[in-house]
């Protein structure tokens, strides 16, 4: 290899690894709103950790304070493999549900989309998030 093929392979190499850690680090939001329902997720990394909030607020006309709910979150694999995964019950305070994920070996970037499906005063629906 010639002194020139090494300088583009070099430039090749730094221009991927600059890509990645550009693509990793920051904040990463998804939004959405479906007939009932509208969402915001952020993920973020301060002083070494993970953070992952996803607030959902409830847009309907049925009052809901103190209402149980019950959500599924899924999101697609990163190019890792991993996604997240939530699932659980809350009540309804002030129209919100609003839940956070502190992680160190976490990735925070999503692919494109992420799925909620919530239950609630025996109705379903699903809320989709994207970019």
């Amino acid at each position: 290899m010639n002194k020139k093929e090494g300088l583009i392979l070099s430039f090749i190499l730094l221009s991927f690894a600059g890509l990645f850690i550009w693509y990793s680090s920051g904040a990463k939001s998804l939004t959405g709103q479906s007939q009932s329902w509208s969402g915001h997720y952020v993920g973020y990394e301060e002083s070494g950790t993970m953070f992952r909030e996803l607030t959902i607020t409830y847009t309907g006309e049925q009052k809901t304070d103190g209402l149980p709910v019950t959500y599924t979150v899924n999101t697609e694999p990163t190019w890792t493999g991993r996604e997240i995964s939530w699932k659980g019950s809350k009540q309804l305070s002030g129209h919100q549900l609003h839940l956070e994920l502190k992680c160190n070996d976490c990735r925070i970037a999503l692919k494109s989309e992420m799925t909620i499906t919530l239950y609630w005063g025996g109705k379903q629906e699903k809320l989709v998030l994207s970019k």
